[in-house]
């Protein structure tokens, strides 16, 4: 059984968490499109109140995140997000888990368990993950992400798209 699976069994998944909101970028919107046929699988959301002053005024952040941020926003102020089942899990999640293949899935969940910053430096965040099911971090690294190297890539593509066609301002 997957760790995923085995996660399932004890708690809602990082796909099936309510609070989670997927950013995409147009590429990974032009994937998404691409592989399922369907332009109905994201909407542009304005900043939840809650989360309003991490994304305010991301120039505030120096290096840490602000390309990022500011990448993701169109004019008005609002990010394309993957729309969510009326349950509050992703729309591409089902009981065997996502149903979109790997390349076509947004950077932000092929990165996931990895963090990063506009450095691009990378370190694990897996706050969604349950630590009763890995040793130690290493063994959460081995079993639920991809190597280092691999994710490294994923994060400099995210900059990429962002720069080349993302959600400027």
């Amino acid at each position: 059984m997957s760790i995923c699976a085995q996660c399932a069994r004890i708690q809602r998944t990082c796909c099936e968490q309510t609070t989670v909101e997927v950013a995409l970028t147009r590429g990974d919107i032009a994937r998404i499109a691409w592989q399922t046929g369907r332009s109905d699988f994201y909407q542009r959301q304005a900043v939840r109140p809650d989360q309003l002053d991490s994304y305010e005024n991301p120039a505030r952040y120096g290096d840490e995140v602000a390309v990022y941020v500011m990448g993701l926003f169109d004019r008005e102020g609002r990010r394309p997000i993957l729309k969510k089942q009326p349950d509050g899990s992703c729309l591409f999640v089902s009981s065997t888990g996502c149903t979109l293949p790997v390349a076509s899935r947004p950077l932000l969940c092929r990165i996931y368990p990895y963090d990063w910053n506009d450095a691009r430096e990378l370190w694990v965040d897996a706050a969604y993950c349950p630590k009763a099911l890995f040793r130690d971090e290493a063994d959460l690294l081995e079993q639920v992400a991809d190597p280092y190297e691999v994710a490294r890539a994923l994060v400099d593509q995210l900059y990429d798209e962002l720069a080349e066609g993302g959600e400027t301002r």
